[in-house]
């Protein structure tokens, strides 16, 4: 079996479900679905609407990813949960945003509507695989 090697993150709280935030194996980096909190001050608080939220999410990505050596610039694969397909603009829109610079190539991404997320207030959760 091929080693693999947890990514976390220094100065954030350790996760209630049993998971590790990234996940580094085989020239990648396995990102863990990101939520649209943030910790702010020592405590997680929940983004307002789709454009805040899906900023948090990429930007709670882009730490485990530099935490693991990478970058957004690598990842190679998204997907994205939504609670409502009615937030897919919004939060396409704040995508291309962080994926879109410089002309580079879009990551692969599948786009799914869920039921719900862990927490009531989150309606999009995103993970991702990038280079190591």
């Amino acid at each position: 079996m091929a080693e693999k090697e947890a990514v976390r993150l220094e100065g954030v709280p350790a996760a209630v479900n049993p998971l590790t935030p990234g996940i580094r194996a085989g020239g990648f980096i396995f990102v863990s679905g990101q939520t649209g909190g943030r910790i702010v001050d020592g405590q997680r608080k929940v983004g307002e609407g789709i454009a805040e939220q899906t900023a948090n999410c990429i930007e709670n990505m882009k730490a485990v990813l530099e935490a693991g050596g990478s970058s957004l610039a690598k990842v190679v694969k998204c997907t994205v949960f939504l609670t409502s397909m009615k937030d897919f603009a919004g939060m396409n829109g704040v995508y291309k945003e962080y994926f879109g610079a410089d002309g580079a190539a879009f990551p692969a991404r599948s786009t799914v509507e869920v039921s719900a997320l862990a927490n009531p207030a989150l309606i999009v959760e995103i993970e991702a695989v990038a280079l190591a």
